[in-house]
């Protein structure tokens, strides 16, 4: 579950990047090109995301003790972001036709990725010796 989660996580990382990058190259190649949010704004933001989701990656691959918790706020900040932008930014009728079926993929970007990090984080907490305390650790000769 561990490698998944590190797997989706580095995904979103890589997405974040690819998205900065295309942001960069538009707002360089198209400066005159209407677009519904502002390209270094988008650039921007995707660098923040791809940062924010590496570490994330990073954390849990090195089994850090708090990145399950980190990624579980990572994800739900980067959808509230997303749908943030959407009503800040969206323009056409289009959009807001679209907009359940984003609400349904970012309900389950939050439920795959959240009650994945969750699951890790509830199974690890488990396995940590300082989690729970033996009884014997209280007793003083």
């Amino acid at each position: 579950m561990r490698l998944a989660l590190v797997v989706a996580t580095a995904l979103f990382a890589l997405a974040n990047a690819a998205r900065a990058l295309l942001a960069a190259q538009q707002a360089t190649r198209l400066p005159d090109l209407p677009a519904v949010a502002p390209a270094p704004y988008i650039a921007l933001t995707s660098v923040a995301w791809a940062i924010a989701f590496g570490a994330c990656a990073l954390g849990l691959a090195r089994a850090h003790r708090r990145a399950a918790r980190v990624t579980i706020a990572v994800i739900v900040l980067y959808q509230a972001n997303l749908w943030l932008n959407h009503f800040a930014f969206a323009r056409s009728s289009e959009a807001n036709a679209r907009a359940g079926f984003g609400a349904l993929l970012s309900a389950l970007s939050i439920l795959c990725v959240g009650g994945a990090a969750l699951w890790l984080d509830r199974r690890s907490a488990v396995r940590r010796p300082d989690a729970h305390p033996s009884p014997k650790s209280n007793i003083r000769i």
